[in-house]
């Protein structure tokens, strides 16, 4: 085969036609993976915390209470034990000291939360979601590296743009850059050759591949993986009883180690 190939001949058109499916193709799965990492993820996540989240971080905190109060039990009563009037300042310095990680925890949870609930304030509406998908996906086709590799600097400095505007959905962003775009400077291709195209060709099918492995890798994973769980009322109802169960139960724990603890100290 000749370097060139003519456009005319059914070999470089089917060449042409092939790869114009394959960035269409690579477009879908690299909008599809860009979307579910940067947008799904997060929204996902978000709904998970605001429906189940704040039981949990409420059981996590009734547990570390628990914690505590057997921990001062014990050690009051091993000061006691050892015919010792307890401390009651240092053990407090004690239990701050072995629960503090409980406590960073707890206060990295509080944030998530509080992120979460913003974000859930700050979603956009469906169209101009479907319109920022859109006009991304269209910027794309005509500034992603791995389907225009002759890219100018310029070109390249505009699709990192791109990538934050669509990051921050900034819609008028993408459009103004989108209207900034001159078509003559897009390559054509049927002046690529016909040994280049095969070479894109090659590439797109590697990269493709490995996109539909994050893909698969994500839908397994934590927040994809409680997708359905998130939108199914009844299940999450079960889950919110159980967690507001498993709270009844250790906070009764509680009120029966401040008896006792009450009844050691004299408070």
């Amino acid at each position: 085969m000749t370097d060139k190939l003519p456009a005319i001949t059914a070999e470089n058109k089917n060449l042409t036609n092939e790869l114009t499916q394959l960035h269409l193709e690579f477009l879908d799965l690299f909008t599809r993976h860009k979307e579910m990492v940067e947008n799904e993820s997060v929204i996902l996540t978000s709904l998970y915390l605001e429906k189940l989240g704040h039981l949990q971080l409420e059981l996590l905190e009734k547990q570390t209470e628990e914690s505590r109060l057997k921990m001062k039990m014990n050690l009051i009563q091993a000061a006691i034990n050892r015919d010792e009037k307890p401390d009651l300042k240092v053990i407090e310095q004690i239990l701050n000291q072995r629960l503090q990680k409980y406590y960073a925890q707890i206060e990295a949870q509080s944030a998530e939360l509080d992120q979460a609930r913003n974000v859930l304030t700050h979603l956009i509406s469906p169209e101009e979601s479907a319109k920022l998908r859109e006009t991304f996906r269209v910027l794309c086709k005509r500034l992603h590296p791995d389907l225009n590799p002759n890219q100018t600097e310029e070109e390249k400095d505009l699709f990192i743009k791109v990538k934050a505007a669509y990051d921050l959905q900034r819609l008028s962003d993408l459009q103004q850059i989108l209207l900034y775009l001159d078509d003559s400077t897009i390559e054509k291709l049927e002046l690529v050759s016909g040994n280049e195209k095969m070479e894109r060709i090659e590439n797109l099918k590697a990269t493709m591949l490995a996109l539909k492995d994050k893909i698969e890798l994500l839908k397994s994973c934590f927040p994809f993986n409680v997708a359905e769980l998130v939108y199914d009322e009844v299940q999450i109802s079960l889950q919110q009883e159980e967690l507001r169960n498993q709270i009844k139960i250790v906070e009764e724990e509680c009120a029966k180690y401040t008896n006792v603890l009450t009844l050691m100290t004299d408070e």
